[in-house]
């Protein structure tokens, strides 16, 4: 129980991160995060597991390549708006439609969990993220077993039924439409923690 509760706070830190990192353009204050020693640690733990090592290590380059620019936030903002403003790719009804089965479900779990973002489109890629960490959170924090395998249930529907159908060519579109190639290095890792996460779920979380 004690390892699904650290493994559960884990993913959920996870999910967070790369919430806050796609939800809204990133701040001086976020900026001068990627060169701290905590981001470096945190970086350093994800490389340690074979699935995510190349995928932390591209984000790193290209988090260090974007500190290296002359206007760093700037340039930075202008991909963001590029990206996720007008005709967003954080809207997954443009990357795969989902199944009105799916749909019920994202909604439902807004209305009982609720969501920390102001938009609460159930179609909205950070919220679906968010859930992931709520839920996971949720399960962690959960005190009798009936609970929490109804929770890590939850968590494997919304990452079977809509998550992993939007996450690929979610991340193909950024490695094609990023020329700056840091939020393409960020979805590259974001697919590669949930192809390990969706594998957790599907054959080890019980």
């Amino acid at each position: 129980m004690q390892d699904f509760m650290v493994t559960s706070h884990r993913r959920a830190e996870l999910y967070h991160w790369f919430t806050a990192l796609l939800a809204a353009p990133l701040t001086e204050d976020d900026l001068r995060e990627f060169d701290s020693y905590d981001m470096h640690a945190f970086l350093d733990s994800l490389a340690t597991l074979d699935p995510l090592q190349d995928a932390a290590e591209a984000f790193r380059r290209q988090a260090g390549r974007v500190l290296e620019l002359d206007k760093p936030l700037a340039e930075l903002s202008e991909h963001y708006q590029r990206l996720f403003g007008t005709a967003s790719l954080l809207d997954t009804a443009s990357l795969a439609q989902p199944e009105d089965e799916a749909m019920i479900l994202m909604s439902t779990l807004l209305h009982q969990h609720g969501t920390r973002l102001n938009d609460d489109d159930p179609l909205n890629a950070c919220n679906q993220l968010e859930m992931m960490a709520t839920l996971a959170l949720a399960g962690a924090a959960a005190d009798n077993e009936t609970d929490r395998l109804a929770l890590l249930d939850k968590q494997r529907e919304l990452a079977n039924q809509l998550l992993i159908d939007w996450l690929p060519p979610f991340a193909s579109a950024c490695r094609h439409k990023d020329p700056l190639g840091f939020y393409a290095a960020a979805a590259g890792l974001l697919l590669a923690m949930f192809s390990m996460d969706i594998h957790y779920l599907n054959n080890v979380a019980q």
